[in-house]
Order: C-alpha cells, then sequence, then structure tokens
C-alpha cells in the first residue's frame, strides 16, 4: 500500500469517527426466520440413558421441512460492527458484522436448522455458544435463558445471559458488551458454584468461522491435543502437511486439533483471497485451550452443510476453552491431562474480545487493542508491517532487530485504520515489533514464548503409586466427571483392602453426603478425623455432614478446622455464616461473611448472608448495600431482586423479580431460591415465596410437595395425583427428605415414583429399585414402567423388565418414543422376532417418523428380510439421530447379503451391481462418505466371482477380517463363506 492510499483511507475513517462519535445503541425485536423445529420432548427420565445429565429431558423430534418462526434477537452495534444475540436459543451470540466491509467476522446462520447433535439433542450452528457443565454443547445450547439488556454510564451495551446448570446447581453468567468507541467486542463470563461439593469444571467458548479454501488458521502453538491427551505435532504433521491451512485437511474424518505449546493470548484466522479474517483474544492464564474443529472436507464433513445450513456453506469453529482439551479419558493413553474440578463456592471470572481483521495479508500478532501483520516483499528485500487498531488512541510504533531499535513511527490511530510501514535492510529474524499503546509486542523468536510443560507421562510415574493409590485415583477423575457410581466402586475396592486410606475415606464420605446418606457419611469420615483430626478436607466434609443432620455444633467445630487451611478457609466461614444465620445469631452471622469474603470477594451466598442478616436486624441500608454488590457482580441475580422484594414487598419488585427469570426451567429457578432461604432457617420467606407464586401459576409437583413440607401441611398432598408425572424429575439431595415426609404422610404411587427417581439420581439404586417394585401395576404411567423395566433390568429382576415394557406401551399408545425404546430393547437383547413384530407395528402407526424407519429396517434385516429393508431404506429422509447413525451401515449390509444371495444362485451380473451399489452413500440416508472406507468384503466378493476356483484363499481372508469385527459383519462373514463353500 503506497502513502496515497494510506491517506485516503486515513482521511475516510477520520471522517466517519469525527461526524459520528455515538453511544452504542440496541434493538430488541421478534424476527421471523425460517426454522426447521425440534419437537417430541421425550418424558422418560433422562437417567435411563446418563445420569450426568439428569434432572434434564431430551427432545427427540426433528423436522426435514422449514417453517417461518419468530425469535427474539437483540442487536447490538455502533459506528463499526453489529453483533446479534438470541436469548431464546442459549443465550448465544447469532453473528457479529464488520461494518466497513460488510464481513461476517462471527459466521451468522440464517436459518435455525435444529439437529441432534448436544446432549439433550437440539443444536443449530453459528454464531459463539456458551458452554458449561460436564461436557460436549450445553444443555441450555438450544432453549431460553435469563437474560437482561442495558445502556451503560459509559455509552457501551451490555446483553447479560445466564443460567443454572441444574446437575451441578452451578450458574453462569455471560456478559456481551460493546464499547461505542471499539471495533470489536467483548465478553465478560463469570460462573458460581453454589454449592458445598466439588462439582465437575467444562467451559468452552465456541465460535463459528466460514470454511473457505483460502482461509489460514492463526493458532499459536508447536503442537496439538487428541481429545484423549495424545500429544501430535502443529502445525506441520508427521507428513509434511500444513494443517494450518484448511483446504491441507483433506485426509481423515472431523478434526479437533487442541493447539498447544506457546504463551500466546490470541488466535483466529485470515482469508487470503478476500483479504479480511476474524479473531479472539484473552490472557493465556485465564483462556489457555485453542481449539479448532473442523468438518471433514470429505462428504462425510460436507453432507453436515445440508444437514445444519440452506445457503450459508460450511463453517469453522474456533474455541476458548478454560482447559487444554475437551478431554475423553482412554485407558490405553494415560497422560497429564485430566478432568478439571470446581471448588465448593468457588467463582470465576475471565474476559474474552472477539474481533474483525481488515485486508493486512494475515495474523501475526494480536491483543485486545489492535492487530498486525509482518510479512516478506518479495524480490525487494523489504518487510511489510501492517497493521490497525480496534481503538483510537495515538501510538508509537518501534522496530527493533536483535533487540536494537531501528525504525520508529508515530501514528494516530482510529479503529479499522491500516497502516502500513515498510521496513529495509532487516531480516525478519530476530525482528521485533513493539506497540505498547495497543499492547503489540511481536517477537519472531518463538522460543520465548515456548512453554516447558510435560504432556506425556512417564510411566514411572503411575507404577510408583501404590495400587491403593492408583485406584483412589481412578474414583477421584470418575468423581470429577459425575460418574459417582463407578467412582463409588472403586472407592470401595481400595477399602476392601485398605479400610484406613484416608482418601478413599474422605472421597466416600462426600459421595454418602451427596447422596443424602448423613449417618454413613459420619461413619466413613471418623476413622479419617482419628488418623489426622486436622485435615481440612475431612474436617469439611465432616461439617457439611453434621449440619446436614442438624448437629450444629460439631459442625461449626469442623468447619472451625478446615478454615485453618487456605483451600477451605472461605468455604468454612461461609457455612459457620449460615449455621449462625439459621440460629438468628445475625451479628456472627454477619461477622463469618465477611470473614468469608476476605479471602474470596466473589463468594456469591456470603453475599447474601449479609443480605438476609441485615434485613432481620431490621439495617435496610446495609441490605441494600449488598444487594447493589450482588447485583454489580450479577446483574441476573434472583436472589438479590427476592431480598428487595422481601425488603419492600411492592407488585414493583415482584414483578421485578420475574421478569428476568425467562429461562425454559423456570419452576426449577423458583425451587432453587426457596430450598437457599429453606437451609438458611428462613421458612417463612420460603414458604411466602411458594405462595405468591401460587397465585399466578399453577406449581410443579415437586415444588408443592416442598411447600407442604415447609409448612409440614399433609393435606397439601392431595392434589399431587391430578398432576402428571411426567417431566417432575426431582435431583436435589435436600429434596430427598421432602418426599420421605410425604411419602410417610400420603399413599399417592406418585410420591414413591418421585422418592425413587431422587434415590436413583443419588446412585441409591436399591432403595429406588425396591420403591418402583412396590408399587407393582398401579402407575398408569409409561415413563414409570420403562424407568422401572431399566432399574430392574441393570440391577434387579430381569424377568421383570418385558412385561414393564409391554406396560409402558398400553399407557402410552400415541407415543412413538415408547415405542423406539421397546423395540431397541428387544433388539439389544437379539430378540429379533420380537422386535421385527413390533416395529411392524410401530412403522405403520408412526409412517412419517424417519427414526421408526430405521429401526424396523433394523429388524428386518436381521430377520433375513433384505428386500424388504432396502425399500425402506431407499425411501427414508434420514436426519441425524441416534438412529441415524445406522442408517447407512445397515444399507450395506441389506446391499452385500443381497449380492451373497444372487451369487449363491449364481446370478453373478445382478450381483455385481448389487456389490457396486453397496459401496454408495445415498444422501437421503443423512451420512456422508468419508475419505477411507471399509470395503473389503465387497472387494472379497467380487475377487471371488472373477476366481471362484480361489475360494479357500478368500474364507482365510474373511476369517483375518472377522478378527476385528462385530455385529452384522460377522454374520455376513459366515454366509459368504457359508455360500463359497456351497458352490465349492
Amino acid at each position: 500500500m503506497n502513502k496515497t492510499s494510506i491517506a485516503i483511507l486515513s482521511f475516510a475513517i477520520l471522517f466517519i469517527v469525527s461526524c459520528s462519535r455515538n453511544d452504542a445503541s440496541y434493538t430488541v425485536e421478534d424476527r421471523i426466520i425460517s426454522t426447521y423445529p425440534f419437537s417430541d420432548p421425550n418424558p422418560i427420565p433422562i437417567l435411563t440413558k446418563d445420569k450426568r445429565l439428569y434432572p434434564y429431558h431430551a427432545f427427540m423430534g426433528y423436522s426435514s421441512e422449514s417453517e417461518p418462526q419468530s425469535w427474539q434477537v437483540i442487536k447490538m452495534e455502533n459506528d463499526y460492527i453489529e453483533v446479534f444475540m438470541l436469548p431464546e436459543v442459549g443465550g448465544k451470540v447469532w453473528g457479529a458484522v464488520d461494518k466497513s466491509n460488510g464481513e461476517e467476522f462471527i459466521y451468522r446462520n440464517e436459518v435455525m436448522k435444529f439437529r441432534n447433535i448436544a446432549l439433550r439433542g437440539p443444536w443449530t450452528s453459528g454464531g459463539i455458544e456458551f458452554n458449561f457443565g460436564i461436557i460436549g454443547h450445553t444443555p441450555a445450547t438450544a432453549t431460553k435463558v435469563d437474560y437482561l439488556v442495558r445502556k451503560n454510564n459509559d455509552g457501551s451495551i451490555s446483553t447479560f445471559v445466564g443460567g443454572m446448570d441444574l446437575p451441578s446447581r452451578t450458574f453462569w453468567r455471560v456478559e456481551v458488551n460493546l464499547e461505542k468507541d471499539r471495533s470489536n467486542f467483548k465478553t465478560n463470563t463469570s460462573w458460581y458454584n453454589s454449592t458445598s461439593m466439588v462439582q465437575p469444571y467444562y467451559n468452552w467458548m465456541t465460535g463459528a468461522a466460514f470454511a473457505k479454501d483460502d482461509l489460514e488458521l492463526v493458532f499459536p502453538g508447536n503442537q496439538y491435543l487428541k481429545h484423549n491427551g495424545e500429544v501430535r505435532k502443529w502445525p506441520i504433521d508427521d507428513k509434511g502437511r500444513n494443517l494450518s491451512l484448511y483446504t491441507n485437511n483433506q485426509f481423515g474424518g472431523h478434526k479437533s486439533y487442541h493447539v498447544i505449546g506457546y504463551w500466546k493470548n490470541f488466535f483466529g484466522g485470515y482469508y487470503h483471497n478476500d483479504g479480511y479474517g476474524f479473531g479472539h483474544w484473552a490472557n493465556h492464564d485465564e483462556m489457555p485451550g485453542q481449539k479448532l474443529w473442523l468438518w471433514s472436507l470429505s462428504d462425510q464433513g460436507g453432507i453436515w452443510e445440508d444437514h445444519l445450513t440452506d445457503t450459508d456453506g460450511q463453517y469453522i469453529e474456533f474455541q476458548a476453552g478454560r482447559q487444554f482439551v475437551q478431554y475423553r479419558e482412554d485407558q490405553a493413553n494415560n497422560n497429564p491431562v485430566r478432568k478439571a474440578s470446581f471448588d465448593p463456592y468457588a467463582s470465576d471470572q475471565w474476559t474474552e474480545y472477539w474481533f474483525p481483521v481488515q485486508a493486512i495479508g494475515g495474523i501475526s500478532e494480536a491483543s485486545e487493542n489492535g492487530v498486525l501483520n509482518i510479512q516478506s516483499v518479495p524480490d525487494s528485500g523489504n518487510i511489510s508491517i501492517k497493521l490497525h487498531s480496534f481503538i483510537s488512541i495515538d501510538g508509537v510504533v518501534n522496530v527493533l532487530s536483535n533487540s536494537k531499535l531501528i525504525a520508529s513511527k508515530e501514528i494516530s490511530f482510529k479503529p479499522m485504520e491500516i497502516h502500513t510501514l515498510l521496513v529495509d535492510s532487516i531480516s525478519i529474524d530476530g525482528m521485533e515489533v513493539i506497540v505498547d499503546e495497543l499492547n503489540l509486542h511481536f517477537n519472531t523468536k518463538l522460543q520465548t514464548k515456548l512453554l516447558d510443560r510435560p504432556f506425556k507421562l512417564d510411566k514411572k510415574a503411575i507404577s510408583a503409586m501404590s495400587k491403593y493409590d492408583q485406584e483412589y485415583f481412578q474414583g477421584y477423575e470418575l468423581l470429577k466427571e459425575r460418574f459417582y457410581q463407578e467412582a463409588r466402586d472403586f472407592f470401595e475396592k481400595v477399602l476392601s483392602k485398605e479400610p484406613y486410606h484416608l482418601q478413599t475415606r474422605t472421597a466416600m464420605a462426600d459421595l454418602y453426603y451427596r447422596s443424602g446418606q448423613y449417618e454413613k457419611g459420619l461413619e466413613m469420615i471418623n476413622p479419617s478425623l482419628q488418623l489426622n483430626t486436622y485435615d481440612p478436607e475431612s474436617n469439611f466434609i465432616a461439617g457439611n455432614l453434621y449440619r446436614a443432620l442438624g448437629n450444629h455444633i460439631n459442625a461449626k467445630e469442623s468447619y472451625g478446622w478446615a478454615a485453618r487451611s487456605m483451600s477451605h478457609r472461605s468455604a468454612a466461614f461461609l457455612e459457620m455464616a449460615e449455621i449462625y444465620l439459621y440460629e438468628k445469631q445475625y451479628d456472627l452471622a454477619i461477622e463469618y461473611a465477611q470473614k468469608s469474603l476476605q479471602f474470596n470477594q466473589l463468594n456469591m451466598s456470603a453475599r447474601q448472608v449479609l443480605t438476609m442478616a441485615y434485613r432481620m436486624k431490621d439495617d435496610p441500608v446495609k441490605a441494600r448495600r449488598e444487594i447493589a454488590s450482588l447485583l454489580s457482580i450479577d446483574p441476573l441475580h434472583h436472589i438479590a431482586n427476592l431480598e428487595s422484594y422481601f425488603l419492600n414487598p411492592t407488585d414493583r419488585n415482584w414483578n421485578h423479580y420475574l421478569s428476568l427469570i425467562k429461562n425454559e426451567y423456570q419452576g426449577q429457578t423458583h425451587l432453587e431460591n426457596v430450598i437457599s432461604y429453606y437451609n438458611r432457617g428462613f421458612n417463612n420467606d420460603a414458604k411466602n415465596l411458594f405462595v405468591r407464586l401460587n397465585n399466578s401459576i399453577t406449581l410443579d409437583p415437586i415444588s408443592q410437595i416442598w411447600l407442604a413440607y415447609i409448612t409440614q401441611d399433609s393435606q397439601m398432598l392431595k392434589n399431587i395425583k391430578d398432576i402428571s408425572a411426567d417431566y417432575a424429575h426431582p435431583f436435589r439431595r435436600e429434596t430427598i427428605q421432602a418426599l420421605e415426609w410425604a411419602v410417610n404422610n400420603t399413599p399417592d404411587w406418585k410420591l414413591r415414583y418421585y422418592l425413587g427417581l431422587n434415590y436413583w439420581a443419588k446412585d441409591r439404586n436399591e432403595e429406588a429399585m425396591a420403591l418402583f417394585n412396590s408399587l407393582e401395576n398401579t402407575p398408569d404411567s409409561m415413563p414409570f414402567y420403562i424407568s422401572r423395566a431399566k432399574l430392574n433390568d441393570t440391577y434387579g429382576k430381569k424377568g421383570q423388565t418385558e412385561k414393564d415394557l409391554e406396560r409402558a406401551i398400553s399407557y402410552a399408545q400415541d407415543s412413538w418414543i415408547a415405542y423406539l425404546y421397546v423395540v431397541q430393547y428387544y433388539q439389544e437383547n437379539k430378540m429379533w422376532k420380537k422386535a421385527e413384530s413390533l416395529s411392524e407395528k410401530t412403522y405403520l402407526k408412526f409412517s412419517d417418523n424417519f427414526n421408526v424407519h430405521v429401526l424396523h429396517a433394523k429388524s428386518l434385516l436381521y430377520l433375513g428380510k433384505v428386500d424388504e429393508c432396502i425399500n425402506i431404506l431407499n425411501n427414508t429422509k434420514v436426519l441425524p439421530s441416534e438412529m441415524g447413525k445406522e442408517s447407512r451401515q445397515l444399507y450395506e449390509w441389506a446391499l452385500l447379503e443381497k449380492s451373497i444371495r444372487l451369487i449363491r444362485s449364481k446370478q453373478l451380473t445382478e450381483a455385481r451391481k448389487i456389490i457396486k451399489k453397496s459401496r454408495e452413500w445415498p444422501k437421503n440416508l443423512g451420512i456422508g462418505k468419508p475419505y477411507e472406507t471399509d470395503e473389503r468384503i465387497q472387494d472379497v466378493l467380487v475377487d471371488y466371482i472373477n476366481n471362484p476356483l480361489s475360494s479357500a484363499k478368500y474364507q482365510r481372508y474373511l476369517d483375518s477380517i472377522a478378527k476385528t469385527s462385530d455385529s452384522y459383519t460377522l454374520t455376513l462373514i459366515r454366509s459368504a463363506k457359508s455360500m463359497m463353500r456351497s458352490l465349492n
């Protein structure tokens, strides 16, 4: 770029700025967007599939046809960029646009094409998705969240979105902030563990960008991690491919590159032909994870373009994470990567910037304030430095070579204005470019940024541990993943051989606390305290157990010792503050809440205690001060708004409290607040909250049970029988005591069902099964019988399973979900005649459901009815789903079975056609062809047709294939060998 062009560009940008130093603005509107909706919420408790996700329910229905649907869209803009948000779709950023060139630096999918991908099912691509919880796409990714939009005093706009992760009872919040005079935007995130227990820790902020052949992915690092922690080279792999160039990834399947190796704060991408890019910046210590996700560049990934978009094309994901990797355990590859954990009452906050990149040729360095690119000018010996800022500021560009200043230029930076410097007679090696005012510090000597961190595990480190320590270690890793039953199995194994293994006893006591078995927990923890009476972890767990039993003296004594350790100090002081609040010793409650805050200023529960204590001391000034503190940290803090109402119980304050609770599970939000008050001894407030709610809405069954329990009025339980049990999924440990009281006071099967679910959720499987079995055949509920069938099949009377599944269908004749579950059970247990009989009924009854089509096709295949199977699959459009994963494989197997029969009957020409067809990947089956396919059986059959005299050789080869095969492939191999033997 020459000086003249620089001057012209500078003038244009300056003109815009001088004429329009406007505040940022926003609109909230209902916009009609073409939508492929999701439907069919599944009332069967997700306990039957994955306990970790309970109490959420899944969605089972997806559409291949679009329809216009109204969605609430928040648009924030300033003079430089536009940011769009969808509070009804997980609160995600829908997309972001650079106004100077009209390019999307955050990919915006113009359709809502929900597909069965996430933990609960529905997910739609594009934007920036905020993921919290256990793994994968967050449970709230496709549904409403709480939100608030406001204009700030500095002229910026903030949209706050958030919710509660139900299984962990942690609260997440994301503020998307657009300043008036910046050409990027930031996200301020907070996440709070409101429990006295360690919770799983998983966070990834998932941005999307266009996938194009000219895209270069700029992810600083020298290695990448696979999901299991295995280390690979980056960006040049073992085969010499530069993986950072999108087009060089034309091999293998979908790609997950968790790039590591350098202390760098940014990553992004640049489109060299189109001359623009995108990026992300955060302090490395806050967001060390940088993941690149690519759909396979084969048809395997290409088909997802059709699954997820209409006209916007393929995309990539650039993800920022709180850990190095989205870890999935692999026993065959032990390494230092583990699951992270979230300490009791811990709060985390971090800031990220998302930015566009102008036509500067690439990205060499970026900060929250600007971006630069450095490259050699061909055939000139010059180095080109191109940069632009995201802010208005006067600054100096300093160029150094081997630490010596060789050039310096003062520049008046304006957002998105490109500046070019040409430096001659300098080698790019040893070069530095520093712009302090933009926080840009580029150095070609990457060794200065190299991390000295091991990502491979010396086997001696594990072998040096005792067997008991190893098993405890494995168990605790499972605990952090919310696999509590599996963790317990390891702990029990250790204690059966080493009864006084202190860490295992403490962990086991913690599991008893989580499951509401407090007496057992104390029995487990006491020997640990005998081994070390000062152990902080053991004392903290003991305090939890004593407090749950109402033994406040011993709880306070235990917490007092736990507070001697910095690791437990804030949490232990909080617990003591809550006990004093319960005991109405408000001055002591205030004292210990303040102590807690001295060691964790973001302990939200401690601030709640202060608010409540000041209210009870009739000190509204200080109470309102603490409310203001809570809302300054979390503008969506519902307890703070409730406290405002309790201080001044007007309709206005009540309506304000209600107005900010917009999420999918509003009843759970209210119940969480009720339990918070109840646990602190504020029974009247808890009751009043329910009573006020009950005046305007019908309380869900679990809330009604809690209201009856708090008031000790069993007459309130009479209405439970009239409310559907579907989706009433109790999961909190505190609810167990309320349900046990209800069961003892009212003989209603639903109460026992709810208590059984709560036991099951807390791994008290035998107690749950006993309760369910005691109900015999009284319930008239499909979810009940399927739940009992699963429990008995796993832990008890397998002979009871089929009868319960039949009963389930009898109570849900119009539910394809019930039929699906029962047919799958028959198929999994190789009861093919029963499977086919029921799947045919299902197929005829729900003829427009692709899941049912695939299900029936599978039954037909395994009974040898290959032509019927093929016909169904030829005429079914399959969308991504649990059943959909099998569609193309069933198609191939059926065609191969047919070809074997044709060879047996010596119809060789037709057999060749069918074998050829079995190599195809019909688009209607919803699965694209990968780069590498396994067509060994097809090859063997063709070779056999060409040379039948080599039958023995082909049979031996089929035997070798069988060694690494399972499922219907083995049936095919047996069929092929039988055919060869019969013809030779």
